[in-house]
């Protein structure tokens, strides 16, 4: 109870002191005074009002830089697309600096309830307050990092057929020179610590798009009753041209955070498994007449019905960077059509370079 009590009255006067600064914002300051005795040691008190200042501090700096961007757009001194880059300069730098003044007050709170339970607080009849040393507690740590996570990243079909064989059905540029095919996902992850060790389990569940660009190439496909499947040179000048797989996905991997907050630097590795969901073959070009043409196709275009592969991220804080690898092969050459040669099977697999960013 004298744990939370004073935990609980810390945080309240830096808030008290931190609002009482942002409401003087725009009074004038009064004129210093001269000083009347010597400095005193650092407190508490003025550990709370000097991260009050920087936070009144951060604040203030935001406001004016942006009054004065503001004043840049209406006199039209600035293009909008410096405007908005200006914005968000603005907006990351103020993040960044209360995400600091953040950091310092959550260790300086558990610096203090640290220095109180290693007391034994005693409250005799008389009400005389004895104050005896306990053995130092250890160190909290952080048991949870759930939320939700965005993916983005490009892919390549590595192993695929380049260049265009009439002589094979299943031919064509599968993975064509300047074509951009992107990974996309998002997830919902669980993080937890394996006891007081750096070492956490992290779990989760979403949905990720496979987009595969084909450049000037056609995907054309029959039924399993009728002909062919396969990528040929386009007639007209295509402005899209791709196939999007979506999955089902749940991603398991073993963390290494050895920060006691779990913000510092991480290396995860594990695997992921999934279940298609279905796909849609989409093209794009002009037509004189008709304008921009856009057509669009759904269905599972002999997908694998599964994917599953390995993948490993480099991170800090709830950013981080990766690979994965597919090992289920993109299309599933048991439900192709009969027609395809055994030489002409796919025999490529996806691996995709990515960044993913924790939300929230």
């Amino acid at each position: 109870m004298v744990n939370t009590s004073i935990k609980a009255l810390t945080l309240s006067a830096v808030l008290i002191l931190s609002g009482s600064k942002l409401w003087a914002q725009d009074a004038q300051p009064a004129p210093p005074q001269a000083p009347t005795e010597a400095p005193t040691a650092d407190t508490n008190a003025t550990r709370a009002e000097r991260m009050s200042a920087e936070i009144a501090a951060a604040i203030t700096e935001y406001s004016r830089d942006m009054a004065a961007l503001e004043k840049q757009i209406q006199d039209k001194d600035i293009s909008k697309e410096d405007a908005e880059r200006r914005r968000k300069e603005l907006s990351k730098r103020l993040e960044d600096r209360l995400e600091a003044i953040e950091d310092m007050a959550e260790a300086w709170a558990d610096n203090l309830e640290e220095s109180i339970e290693n007391l034994e607080l005693n409250l005799g009849e008389d009400l005389t307050l004895n104050i005896k040393p306990s053995e130092p507690k250890k160190k909290k740590f952080k048991k949870k990092l759930n939320g939700m996570t965005l993916l983005l990243g490009t892919n390549q079909l590595v192993g695929a057929p380049i260049g265009s064989n009439s002589n094979d059905v299943y031919s064509g540029n599968w993975s064509p020179e300047g074509a951009i095919s992107s990974t996309f996902g998002l997830y919902f992850t669980n993080q937890g610590r394996l006891g007081r060790s750096p070492l956490w389990a992290r779990s989760g569940w979403g949905f990720t798009a496979y987009t595969y660009d084909f450049g000037q190439n056609l995907l054309q496909f029959d039924p399993p009753t009728g002909g062919s499947y396969e990528l040929v040179p386009s007639n007209v000048d295509l402005r899209r041209s791709n196939l999007s797989m979506t999955y089902f996905e749940v991603p398991l991997s073993l963390v290494i955070n050895p920060s006691r907050r779990g913000k510092g630097l991480s290396f995860s590795a594990g695997g992921f498994a999934g279940i298609r969901l279905g796909g849609t073959r989409q093209i794009v070009y002009r037509s004189e007449g008709m304008g921009r043409v856009t057509q669009n196709t759904n269905g599972n275009f002999y997908g694998s019905l599964f994917s599953y592969g390995l993948q490993a991220e480099l991170g800090y804080r709830r950013y981080t960077v990766g690979f994965r690898q597919n090992l289920n092969k993109p299309f599933n050459e048991a439900v192709l059509p009969a027609n395809i040669a055994a030489d002409s099977q796919p025999n490529f697999y996806n691996a995709s370079l990515f960044a993913t960013v924790r939300l929230f």
